[in-house]
């Protein structure tokens, strides 16, 4: 499996850990889940990588949870998952039978002062990630746009979910701080629904479609070349296309550099799940250990190679780590990067 590295304000080298539970809290939650129904709220549509990702987990995560409850799914579309985000935190219930599967975008939300953001990324009870993924911006096949130097000279539509999705402000920072012409339309309620677009002609192209999620819905249209590749969102270049430049290639000034690496920090954490805060410990312990478990579990791994979901877990002590070294970015990194998502909220 890859291991995806970034740099902010230095290297980040990060150990997974696995704190399994005390026998004492292991019988405690078993007794709480025993004839319980644990549902992993999705915040997302049906359809796009989020979707695909978390039902897979759902499908074996009861097995490692104590009493092994049942395990459903539930979508909750909204704002790019912003909204269930935020119904996570604040609304859903504090007893362990919820967690949900947000955008990585929502995991930096309140770092820029997202409107509507409504949570503290830093108290959020973190159950796991899934992938380290990096991700392509694509033109349909029919279009003009052969690179991505050609939407420097041609404004090209592309379509986007929330307000804090990268599929809308990728494309604005690179308006803003490099003159390109992208025409966002945002407002599609998952990355599925973008993708029909594309088929239908409403969009010329996409950011931020991530490739393990491309290859797992839409790999014919790489094979038939349906689309094209213009830039990886992505520290480095994707081995699957060595040609295609990063975003952060297109950049020249280091403070460009920067604010692009801030904005694409949250592919680090590319599939992450939240549970609220003050869950009772012994829960909490079982929901994150259970998710370790699963992402080591043979048949769930050999399934999602099926699948051709590609998979790069971190536990939930390395996701906090992360995060917290992402919220300690410099302020003036932190400041040009939220102001062109505030552009893009508008």
């Amino acid at each position: 499996m890859r291991r995806a590295t970034f740099m902010i304000t230095g290297a980040l080298t990060l150990l997974m850990a696995t704190t399994p539970l005390q026998p004492s809290h292991a019988d405690a939650a078993a007794d709480f889940y025993r004839g319980k129904t644990v549902t992993v709220q999705i915040g997302y549509a049906p359809g796009g990588g989020y979707d695909v990702y978390a039902r897979q987990l759902a499908r074996f995560y009861g097995r490692f949870l104590p009493g092994e409850p049942t395990v459903t799914t539930q979508n909750i579309p909204g704002a790019g998952s912003l909204k269930l985000a935020n119904a996570i935190y604040s609304v859903a219930p504090h007893d362990g039978t919820v967690i949900g599967a947000i955008g990585r975008e929502q995991v930096t939300a309140p770092l820029f002062g997202v409107p509507g953001a409504q949570f503290d990324a830093t108290k959020i009870n973190w159950i796991g990630n899934m992938d380290r993924a990096a991700s392509l911006a694509v033109a349909w096949s029919t279009t003009p746009f052969m690179t991505i130097k050609d939407a420097h000279e041609h404004e090209m539509i592309v379509g986007g979910t929330g307000p804090a999705s990268t599929t809308v402000v990728l494309p604005t920072a690179l308006n803003k701080l490099l003159g390109y012409k992208f025409k966002v339309v945002s407002g599609y309620p998952g990355g599925g629904d973008i993708t029909l677009a594309l088929e239908r002609g409403e969009v010329q192209g996409r950011f931020s479609w991530s490739y393990a999620s491309l290859m797992s819905t839409r790999a014919d249209w790489v094979r038939d070349k349906k689309i094209r590749f213009l830039a990886a969102s992505a520290f480095e270049r994707l081995p699957a296309a060595p040609d295609v430049p990063t975003v952060l290639e297109l950049a020249d000034r280091d403070q460009d550099k920067q604010v692009i690496a801030l904005i694409l920090a949250g592919d680090v954490i590319a599939r992450p799940f939240m549970a609220p805060p003050s869950l009772p410990p012994d829960r909490l312990a079982a929901l994150r250990e259970a998710f370790s478990a699963t992402m080591r579990d043979p048949q769930f791994l050999a399934e999602a190679k099926q699948q051709k979901l590609e998979l790069d877990p971190m536990d939930w002590k390395e996701m906090t780590e992360t995060i917290n070294r992402i919220y300690a970015t410099p302020a003036d990194v932190v400041k040009a990067t939220a102001e062109i998502i505030e552009n893009a909220a508008r």
